[in-house]
C-alpha cells in the first residue's frame, strides 16, 4: 500500500467513526423506515425514487423579470403532486417531513439577486412544509455565508420566532468532529484545517433534515453548479483545494454528498430553473448569459437532476457557440459510482409538464 493508499482509508475510517458519536442525536434513525419507502421497500424506485425527475414549466413566468407568487404556487404544487402521486399540499410534503423535524431549506445564494435561488420560490416551500406540520421556528433557511443570503434577498433571523435564517459563517460555525478528508486536492491551497473540511454545525447539529434548492447554472471550474454541487460546498469549509486543475471539484463534490451526516439528511431536491445561466456562473452578473427557463425540477435523486440539468445548460451553450462542459462536470458520474443516483439517461424517467 502506497502513501496515499493509506491516507485514503484513514480518511474513510476517520469521517465515519466521528460521525458515529452523533448519528443517534440528529434523528437519522428515524428517517429510515422513510427513506426506505420512498425508494420501495425491495430497494427498487418507487413513484418519487431513484431516476425519476419532474419538470414543471409555466411559460411568461419571467415575463416581467420577477416570478408571480401564484404561478409559484401552482408550480410548485403540480411539482409535488407529481413527484408524490398525493393529492393535497399537507400529503405531499408529509411524504419526506414531519412536525418533529427541523428543516435546513439549503439554497444558493452567491449569484445575488439576479441569479439565487428566488425568495418567491422559498416561500413555497415554507408554506408546503407548515401544512405538513413543521413550526416556524424549525425551519432554517441557511448557506455557508451570511453575506450571500442577504445579498439574495433573505433577511438573517437567530431568533425563537419566525422562519430563521443564518449562515455557517460567521453564525454556526463547523463541527470539528465531523468532517470530510481527502488528499484528491491542491496541497498549496488548504487552508487551517490541513486536508480535513469540516461539515457545518446546520448540518450536523441543527437539522434533522434538509430540502436542496439549488439554481441551474454554469459553473466555471465544476462545469455547472446544480444539487450536488451547491450541497457539497455549502456543507463544509477549506473547498478551495479542490477547485484547481486536474481535480475541478471531483471527486470532493460527489463524496461529500455521500458522506451520511449529508446523505441521511437530504430528502428533496428542487431546483430553482425559473431563470438559467449558461455562461459566466456561479455569480455572473452577464444579463446576455442568462435565459428564462421557467422551470422547477423536482426529485430525490441529485445525479439524475443534475444530469438533466447538465443536458440543457451544454445545449444552451452550443446554442450561443460556447465550448461544451460535459468535460468538467464529471463530478455528478463520480456521484452516480457512488450510488447516489442514476446518471445513465436512457434510464432516466425524465417527466415534463406545464401549468
Amino acid at each position: 500500500m502506497d502513501t496515499k493508499d493509506y491516507h485514503l482509508s484513514r480518511r474513510n475510517f476517520l469521517k465515519h467513526s466521528a460521525l458515529g458519536a452523533v448519528g443517534l442525536g440528529l434523528g437519522i434513525g428515524s428517517f429510515e423506515g422513510l427513506q426506505q419507502w420512498a425508494i420501495g421497500a425491495d430497494n427498487q424506485p418507487s413513484a418519487f425514487g431513484k431516476g425519476r425527475v419532474i419538470a414543471i414549466k409555466s411559460s411568461g413566468i419571467m415575463s416581467k423579470g420577477k416570478p408571480e407568487s401564484e404561478v409559484v404556487q401552482r408550480m410548485m404544487n403540480e411539482g409535488m403532486f407529481t413527484l408524490t402521486g398525493k393529492k393535497t399540499v399537507a400529503d405531499a410534503w408529509r411524504t419526506f417531513f414531519t412536525p418533529d423535524d427541523v428543516v435546513g431549506i439549503k439554497i444558493n445564494p452567491i449569484g445575488g439577486i439576479k441569479l439565487s435561488t428566488r425568495p418567491e420560490v422559498i416561500s413555497e416551500i415554507i408554506m408546503g412544509l407548515k401544512a405538513a406540520g413543521v413550526k416556524d421556528n424549525n425551519i432554517i433557511i441557511w448557506d455557508r455565508f451570511s453575506y450571500h443570503l442577504i445579498t439574495a434577498g433573505f433577511p438573517l433571523n437567530q431568533g425563537s420566532s419566525g422562519v430563521r435564517c443564518y449562515g455557517t459563517e460567521p453564525t454556526a460555525g463547523y463541527d470539528k468532529k465531523i468532517y470530510y478528508e481527502s488528499l484528491d486536492d491542491d496541497y498549496a491551497l488548504r487552508q487551517d484545517d490541513g486536508a480535513r473540511s469540516l461539515f457545518s454545525t446546520i448540518v450536523t447539529q441543527h437539522v434533522t433534515a434538509i430540502v436542496n434548492v439549488p439554481v441551474m447554472k454554469d459553473h466555471g471550474i465544476a462545469g455547472v453548479t446544480l444539487c450536488l454541487k451547491n450541497l457539497a460546498f455549502g456543507a463544509i469549509n477549506n473547498t478551495q483545494r479542490f477547485h484547481p486543475s486536474p481535480y475541478f471539484c471531483d471527486p470532493a463534490s460527489a463524496e461529500v454528498c455521500a458522506h451520511p451526516v449529508i446523505k441521511d439528511k437530504v430528502r428533496l431536491h428542487i431546483v430553482d430553473a425559473l431563470q438559467a445561466c449558461f455562461e459566466g456562473g456561479p455569480a455572473s452578473m452577464k444579463t446576455w448569459t442568462m435565459w428564462n427557463e421557467e422551470r422547477l425540477f423536482f426529485g430525490t435523486d441529485p445525479v439524475a437532476i443534475d444530469r438533466i440539468g447538465l443536458e440543457i445548460i451544454d445545449r444552451k451553450r452550443k446554442e450561443n457557440n460556447y465550448p461544451t462542459v460535459f468535460q468538467k462536470a464529471r463530478h455528478i458520474s463520480t456521484a452516480g459510482k457512488k450510488g447516489l443516483g442514476v446518471y445513465d439517461k436512457d434510464t432516466i424517467d425524465f417527466i415534463e409538464l406545464n401549468v
